[in-house]
């Protein structure tokens, strides 16, 4: 119990420090949820709060469509060109790595906190956004598969 509280104020701290309020947020609801040793809560709400935060994150991608940003004929345009080709070639390489990482990370704790430390520096030090934790676990995957590690 007091490693899982040390841990999770060392990432709260952390996260503070490179202003990611949300992960901040995270570690401290879970902290309290540790302490208060809600286990089944924490069970029930793990599977459904990530497509909860997948939701939210399509909701705003989305709203400028739904805004009428983009009309469908000038849309359509732009689905031929080599930005879209790659667009969709990329989309397709990342969802498959981050297929990848979403297994690896609930059974490998190691990796969890070694992307979330190096997310937390890039934030910090290059002002980058803290969006790859489950791609750069899924290239953890991919890369422990090929090289046996």
């Amino acid at each position: 119990m007091l490693h899982t509280t040390i841990i999770l104020l060392v990432i709260a701290l952390l996260s503070l420090v490179a202003k990611d309020l949300v992960l901040v947020y995270a570690s401290l609801l879970l902290l309290g949820l540790s302490l208060l040793k809600a286990v089944p809560v924490m069970d029930a709400i793990q599977k459904p709060i990530f497509h909860v935060g997948l939701f939210c994150l399509m909701v705003f991608l989305l709203i400028p469509i739904a805004k009428g940003k983009y009309d469908f004929i000038s849309l359509g345009k732009e689905m031929v060109s080599w930005k879209a080709t790659i667009a969709i070639l990329a989309g397709f390489i990342i969802s498959y790595v981050g297929g990848k990482g979403l297994s690896i990370l609930p059974d490998q704790p190691v990796v969890f906190i070694g992307v979330t430390i190096g997310t937390l520096l890039a934030v910090l030090l290059t002002n980058g956004l803290p969006a790859g934790l489950i791609i750069a676990a899924g290239c953890i995957a991919l890369l422990s598969r090929i090289f046996n590690f």
